[in-house]
């Protein structure tokens, strides 16, 4: 019964990484990062002007350099979190489990260390927290306003601005009339995420390029989905039957979801596959190449010029001089991206979850097999000066079901603690929140007393993951379209990836090549595709109520007697998606007073469309004969793209879960 009311639940809020996604793909895709492409091009603050002339920000003194580290030297004046990292880079070099995954981030093949590349997200870290809001309004024709400086063009539609190189391309491609001299119909800028979205397109008949700054590959490490997730991907085509078998590598039986206030339910089947992405990625990219798809890769994209008649041309770096040219372009770059960053050039994140974790050996393996969905082992911390937070749990085992590996043999588990704050200047450092890791590790995992001593630490992991209200992300430019995490469609209770993924890859295909097809390739027309989805604006509040802003008075106990009365009245929802439907009424004015009248008004504008939205995708089938008798190949695209906005965006696409076999479940290790 439970397990149908948190998939309701997921539905109502669209919290993708909870029950479609992976939340842990977010951080196993981390790839090591080169010394000339450090992580600082990852959290750096990006830009461009809110509707409406909302807040931007930039920084306004230099970040505060961290005092913990040391990169020599006595091994007792290095932190425990420095200790570790260096302790199990050792280990992968000479040999142990993740060799490989480890191995490529050392300084023997010219990339940083984990704990370097550790200090330049702290580094990336400190300058966001120290920045400020500011306005630069591009319709202003004045290059330096107030004193701020324009963005980087990395992206320009003006002549005069951009590589000149691909704005000859595009000249001498240029014809007059119709037909196509370009290079490719669509490139795809990000590969690790974006192949699955290149193969699709490939698959129906268009001419798809891979662009990919690394090697396109994935981690050793494995992803946690459900089984329905792989699933799309074979019904789509992207993937064969027997390639998504050969890629899981672990499966248990479910999650559970526990809250420090006793309340504790298992849910079957959900999160209980590991993937390895390695096998996922080099089945798919084969399969792309197979269908006549192109790849290049160790070559990052330095630009895009965008004629919206002729074209969209590429710079490209690793010394290519050409530039390639394509209908379309699309940024499967990730939150980093540039183009996004650019087009939020000065924003301030409206929120951040800060992820740490480790994958790691030493855990009791009899205990070791089920995951945990979401968790909390303690109330509201109180932080002093650095503020209030909420810490969350994830876990996942490693290495049984498949294989003849059975439950209760292996030792291996993936944890995560993160918590949601916002990016204020006093808020804790990365390392901070590494150090809590460890120190509440053992009470999470009873059987770990000294994690420095007692774990076998293949992988440490942290990411913090900026989220924004102004999502998804409409076109700046004509013939290119954000999607992933670079749009901002994944929840803002979610570490993005893969999940997000999946649940849109069917409808981003067709509508992209709805749009290839009929040229409708205008920024106005790609908007569509990027809608206002009401569910993913509702899911703020969750994110609201589940952390706790700066100088913010708050029960220590609302967040996990919040969570829990949610879970509770999940299964009693009426046939209204909404918030509503599965909150206590007795607990609303605690949710008011927590999160304040203004975004509890908001929240409740988004509910009233997800409602209005839901009607309207009830209409869909007695609409779309009309629709179908539209002669114009425009407004039918646009029609299309409203239908699916009304299905997407009331959470309509998922489909109801069956079955009400929902179980208790003893205290998991």
């Amino acid at each position: 019964m439970l397990e149908a009311a948190m998939r309701s639940w997921i539905k109502i809020v669209a919290v993708i990484a909870l029950v479609r996604g992976s939340s842990s793909y977010c951080m196993s895709n981390l790839k090591p990062l080169s010394k000339t492409n450090a992580l600082e091009t990852r959290q750096t603050l990006p830009g461009s002007v809110r509707k409406g002339g909302g807040t931007v920000a930039r920084a306004t003194k230099a970040p505060v350099e961290p005092q913990l580290w040391t990169k020599d030297g006595d091994n007792e004046k290095k932190s425990r979190t420095q200790r570790i990292m260096e302790r199990c880079e050792r280990a992968a070099r000479s040999g142990s489990f993740l060799s490989r995954a480890l191995g490529d981030s050392t300084e023997e093949n010219g990339q940083i260390s984990t704990w370097e590349a550790f200090v330049r997200a702290e580094t990336s870290w400190e300058r966001l927290k120290n920045s400020e809001s500011f306005v630069y309004d591009p319709k202003l024709l004045r290059k330096v306003q107030e004193g701020i400086p324009p963005p980087y063009q990395f992206c320009t539609q003006d002549g005069a601005a951009g590589g000149p190189s691909g704005w000859s391309r595009l000249r001498s491609q240029a014809t007059n009339d119709n037909t196509n001299n370009l290079d490719y119909d669509v490139v795809v800028c990000g590969g690790t995420l974006g192949i699955f979205l290149a193969t699709a397109l490939q698959m129906r008949g268009h001419n798809v390029c891979i662009l990919e700054a690394g090697k396109l590959e994935g981690r050793d490490q494995e992803w946690n989905i459900s089984k329905k997730d792989l699933t799309e991907l074979v019904q789509l085509g992207v993937l064969s039957q027997q390639d998504a078998d050969d890629a899981v590598t672990t499966e248990f039986k479910g999650c559970r979801s526990a809250f420090n206030n006793g309340y504790e339910r298992f849910l079957p089947d959900v999160l209980n596959l590991g993937v390895a992405p390695k096998i996922l990625i080099e089945r798919v990219a084969a399969r792309f190449k197979s269908l006549g798809g192109t790849i290049i890769e160790q070559t990052p994209l330095r630009g895009v010029v965008v004629s919206e008649l002729n074209g969209a041309a590429l710079n490209l770096g690793n010394g290519r001089k050409q530039p390639i040219t394509a209908r379309l372009v699309i940024d499967s770059m990730g939150n980093a991206s540039p183009i996004s960053r650019q087009q939020r050039y000065g924003v301030k994140p409206d929120g951040i979850c800060a992820v740490v974790g480790t994958c790691a050996g030493g855990y009791d393996k009899e205990t070791n097999i089920i995951g945990d969905l979401i968790c909390t082992n303690s109330q509201i911390t109180d932080k002093q000066d650095q503020g209030k937070m909420q810490y969350f749990w994830e876990a996942f085992p490693v290495g049984i079901g498949r294989n003849g590996k059975e439950p209760g043999t292996s030792d291996i588990k993936t944890t995560y603690m993160f918590t949601y704050i916002d990016a204020d200047v006093g808020r804790p450092s990365l390392e901070t929140i590494m150090e809590d890791y460890w120190d509440q590790l053992p009470q999470y995992q009873p059987s770990i007393k000294d994690p420095e001593r007692d774990l076998d630490v293949h992988r440490v992991l942290f990411a913090f993951f900026p989220t924004y209200k102004d999502s998804p992300l409409k076109p700046k430019w004509s013939r290119i379209l954000a999607v992933g995490d670079a749009s901002g469609v994944q929840s803002p209770l979610s570490f993005g990836g893969f999940g997000a993924l999946t649940r849109h890859l069917g409808r981003l295909t067709s509508a992209i090549s709805d749009a290839l097809e009929n040229d409708c390739l205008h920024k106005d027309d790609l908007g569509l595709i990027n809608a206002y989805m009401p569910n993913l604006g509702a899911s703020w509040i969750f994110q609201e109520c589940m952390s706790v802003k700066k100088g913010q008075t708050a029960d220590s106990k609302f967040v996990n007697n919040f969570l829990a009365s949610n879970f509770e009245k999940m299964d009693k929802m009426g046939p209204l998606d909404g918030l509503a439907g599965g909150v206590d009424p007795l607990f609303l004015p605690q949710i008011v007073n927590h999160v304040g009248m203004s975004e509890t008004f908001d929240w409740l504008g988004h509910v009233g469309m997800m409602g209005l939205y839901s009607t309207l995708d009830g209409l869909s089938p007695a609409i779309q004969p009309y629709i179908n008798k539209i002669t114009d190949s425009r407004t039918k695209f646009q029609w299309r793209r409203k239908m699916e906005a009304w299905k997407f965006g009331s959470g309509n696409d998922y489909s109801s879960a069956s079955g009400k076999n929902v179980v208790r479940e003893g205290k998991n290790e």
